[in-house]
């Protein structure tokens, strides 16, 4: 399946969007425009052709670790101040759109962002904060490490993302 990914705006469809998760469905549908407009974040959503009602997204802002919960392997050589992250704060995808790999195609979505931002401003490495053990297990199969304070908290190197290329088609 074929998602388009375009930035969050006025004409998508987000009332009837469900993960199962209520704090994830409340950020779509009360917060993720708020935020965006106040620059303290930007959504993407994923939509079918054809279609403007909403069946994933994410969300991204600028943050950082501090240096002492950096993961040990990751911690030789760097400076001893906080890392650069990009956070994604969230990411969601729709009941009625799981098994389909939306999760995965969000996510790299999310990693050549990464990538292409890197280019313009330093960005350390792509941090997560799973919302549960089931998230965590997603974050750690596409190469995420925990953090020192929280293993729900989890980040990957954006020279670790550089080197596997991602692609959001690639299998």
């Amino acid at each position: 399946m074929k998602w388009i990914i375009s930035p969050l705006d006025r004409e998508f469809e987000k009332t009837d969007f469900d993960c199962n998760e209520s704090r994830l469905n409340d950020y779509l549908k009360k917060y993720a425009s708020q935020n965006q407009k106040k620059g303290y974040s930007l959504t993407f959503v994923a939509t079918e052709p054809e279609s403007k009602k909403v069946v994933g997204y994410y969300s991204v802002s600028a943050s950082s670790i501090e240096f002492a919960n950096l993961p040990e392997s990751i911690k030789k050589g760097l400076p001893k101040y906080p890392a650069p992250v990009m956070l994604i704060g969230q990411l969601a995808v729709d009941k009625t759109s799981r098994g389909r790999g939306l999760g995965r195609v969000l996510l790299m979505h999310a990693l050549n962002k990464a990538i292409r931002l890197s280019e313009e401003i330093a960005i350390f490495a792509v941090r997560v904060d799973a919302i549960d053990e089931r998230s965590r297990e997603f974050y750690l199969k596409y190469g995420f490490v925990p953090l020192q304070d929280s293993p729900l908290s989890l980040l990957l190197p954006v020279r670790t993302i550089i080197q596997s290329r991602v692609n959001p088609d690639r299998d």
